[in-house]
């Protein structure tokens, strides 16, 4: 297969199917499974990891907007999407057309759709966020059975599902965790009360899915954990990372003590060095500043990173690598080379930041195989 760029990030099938197995295995089987692949599904490519999880599963597919929705409906992918995050008004029509349930917290949404649904004849689905500590986006519960009794009382719009949002499920104190829970489950019992009945409720991420099987009600909403990180200590599940990400040696040159290596002269040799140069920058996500990786693999070795990032290449040090190191020779940013391993969660530390981080900011020009 031809790829675009010698920068490329290799999918596992099988690992992406085994991390949703996994989740099976704590949940109930009454308890469905929304796949979020939002961000191209954390970097993973969204498209090809929704066919993968929908045949291993899933019930429900995450996005974050009408355009990550769009691309999914353009390639043929049926089972039910929401939108997560929230939606402009101008693309209420096409939402409808294309069957994606979108979160509301405002009348004024829910009209909007609405007259898109009446006009098309069909039913505009749509999802109840509630903000129960996180205050990022979603209504106070005391404003939610206000808000349902008005959306009951408008035609071609049905209330599917109702949900929260942990602000740090991934705490080793879980306290603030379930007080949210606590306060979701207290509205949720007040809406029994009255009568009102949603058919889909989810509160649980990945980390409270794994943590918190109270929250998991009739629907998880798993993201990191099927690319096969956990975001807190696990001995629960066993899982496997599904990208690898990759690129190659094009080209090798010995320079003297005293000359440098890249922009700004950051690097100055302290005795003849072998230099490689590695097809990969800044501009597919290989971090330039304030922190780089700091090294890569190369042939089961641990080869150091040498004067600043570039947009499209970036050079290591392979004066001291056992055997012989040539051109063309696959050099592995994350994943596995010999018995040593490259995880996102080890570029992330060396980064200053998150697996999530690092893992979406892989950018759309590196080539994603499904293996």
């Amino acid at each position: 297969m031809a790829i675009e760029r010698l920068a490329w990030c290799e999918i596992s099938k099988k690992w992406l199917e085994h991390n949703i197995d996994q989740i099976k295995k704590i949940v109930s089987p009454d308890v469905g499974i929304c796949a979020v692949v939002k961000a191209n599904a954390y970097g993973h490519g969204a498209i090809g990891v929704s066919k993968i999880a929908i045949a291993a599963g899933a019930k429900y597919l995450g996005v974050s907007s009408f355009y990550e929705a769009k691309q999914l409906r353009e390639a043929d992918i049926k089972i039910p999407i929401v939108i997560l995050g929230f939606t402009p008004a101008e693309n209420y029509y096409d939402m409808v057309q294309n069957d994606i349930t979108v979160t509301v917290r405002s009348l004024d949404v829910a009209r909007a759709l609405v007259s898109a649904a009446r006009r098309l004849n069909k039913i505009a689905r749509v999802w109840i966020k509630v903000d129960t500590g996180m205050h990022r986006l979603g209504l106070n519960p005391g404003e939610v059975l206000f808000f349902i009794r008005k959306l009951q009382d408008l035609p071609n719009l049905e209330i599917e599902g109702i949900f929260t949002h942990f602000a740090d499920a991934d705490n080793t104190d879980l306290a603030f965790a379930k007080r949210q829970l606590f306060v979701f489950n207290k509205l949720l019992n007040e809406l029994d009360s009255e009568g009102i009945n949603i058919s889909i409720k989810s509160a649980a991420n990945t980390g409270a899915t794994i943590a918190m099987s109270e929250s998991h009600f009739n629907m998880v909403r798993v993201g990191i954990g099927i690319y096969g990180y956990s975001p807190i200590q696990n001995k629960t599940l066993d899982l496997k990372p599904v990208l690898t990400f990759k690129t190659e040696i094009v080209q090798i040159t010995e320079i003297e003590r005293g000359e440098i290596v890249g922009y700004g002269k950051t690097f100055k040799a302290k005795k003849p060095t072998q230099v490689a140069t590695i097809a990969v920058g800044y501009g597919d996500g290989f971090r330039r500043a304030p922190n780089n990786w700091g090294e890569v693999l190369i042939n089961g070795q641990k080869a150091p990173l040498i004067g600043r990032v570039s947009m499209d290449q970036a050079a290591v040090d392979v004066t001291d690598l056992k055997g012989d190191i040539r051109r063309g020779y696959e050099v592995t940013l994350i994943g596995k080379s010999g018995d040593l391993e490259l995880t996102a969660e080890d570029a992330a530390e060396k980064l200053g930041t998150s697996a999530y981080e690092v893992l979406t900011n892989i950018s759309a020009r590196v080539s994603r195989i499904y293996v």
